[in-house]
């Protein structure tokens, strides 16, 4: 699945995608991960905001019509991750899959998994097991099992 961030595309593999949701209020909780931006109300179930903007160092903007969140599952933690538009799913070939070039591997950039060219148009792809630390994910899954109680 192909997501705009800034001028950027990134993708993310479509079988981590549990759904797409159009933008709703978010609830801010205070001292939370810099990174979750808040939580929503998603059919019962709390889903934490992943703001990607606030993660790739990118300023904030308001939410357009546009504005969707992809709800991804990660090591048994459902989060939804605040994109600017969804812009298609792309069918992938092998031939089109290259590794991120070394010179720009970091522990900054784990985060990226690969690289998609498309006749030119360059995606990055996320690895969303990378996306969070470990801490993390387990900082994010003990204050969704709290809301939940």
């Amino acid at each position: 699945m192909v997501f705009t961030i800034g001028n950027q595309e990134y993708g993310v593999d479509i079988g981590l995608v549990s759904g797409i949701e159009k933008y709703q209020q978010i609830v801010k909780v205070p001292n939370s991960n810099a990174d979750i931006k808040g939580i929503i109300n998603l059919r019962g179930d709390v889903i934490p905001i992943y703001s990607l903007r606030h993660h790739f160092k990118l300023p904030e903007q308001e939410p357009t019509d546009e504005t969707r969140f992809i709800i991804v599952n990660t090591g048994g933690l459902s989060i939804a991750l605040e994109v600017e538009k969804v812009e298609e799913i792309q069918q992938i070939t092998e031939e089109m899959v290259h590794p991120l070039p070394k010179i720009v591997e970091s522990e900054d950039t784990k985060y990226i998994d690969r690289v998609i060219n498309e006749n030119g148009r360059l995606i990055l792809v996320l690895s969303i097991e990378n996306l969070l630390t470990e801490e993390e994910a387990q900082s994010i899954q003990k204050f969704v099992d709290e809301m939940k109680n």
